[in-house]
């Protein structure tokens, strides 16, 4: 790692009405924070490389329905889909949506950045990397790996919707949920 770098402890994703944005704090291991202001616009774009981050973890051959963003299946398929959420369930179930965030972190940054865009790098057989790429020419670069992927969803819909954003966010893919097999397109 870099003299920047540092793995990812904790995260929080609130909404501020006073400023009609989300703030994305992530906790870093050195004892650092970064703050990132999401706008809705941006929101839109996160959920979608949450997305596109998923499907890359997705086993590959697997083929989505556009209509419910499922995979087609038979009633085995459909079996064997249910014990691989139960067992990506199990492995989801460390993560901690209880503890309060710890706000003794040194800032990296005097005031929150703001995000401008939301983009996802996929390079070679690394997992996905989202990056926001932020108004003071910085990036937050983060590897999207299940777990995170889940987390940051899960946040980002609550967020949204106590902001009372209407943003549609729905049909997720679980990374590690869909079938191995080759299912029919609907």
């Amino acid at each position: 790692m870099t003299e920047n770098e540092s793995a990812i402890e904790q995260i929080n994703l609130g909404f501020n009405e006073q400023e009609d944005r989300l703030l994305l704090k992530v906790g870093l291991a050195d004892k650092t924070e970064v703050a990132v202001w999401i706008s809705r616009r941006v929101a839109k774009q996160i959920w979608a490389a949450l997305q596109q981050a998923g499907s890359a973890l997705l086993p590959s051959g697997t083929v989505l329905s556009s209509a419910t963003g499922h995979a087609a299946l038979d009633k085995h398929q459909a079996v064997d889909n249910f014990v691989r959420d139960a067992e990506l369930q199990q492995k989801i179930v460390p993560l901690d949506f209880q503890s309060a965030y710890l706000n003794d972190r040194k800032a990296r940054s005097e005031q929150p950045l703001l995000a401008l865009v939301c983009q996802t790098v996929s390079v070679g057989n690394l997992p996905p990397t989202m990056e926001l790429q932020c108004s003071t020419g910085q990036s937050v670069k983060m590897a999207m790996t299940g777990e995170l992927i889940q987390a940051l969803a899960s946040m980002l819909q609550l967020a949204t919707r106590e902001a009372n954003w209407d943003l549609v966010m729905t049909s997720f893919v679980q990374a590690g949920s869909a079938p191995t097999s080759k299912p029919v397109l609907h």
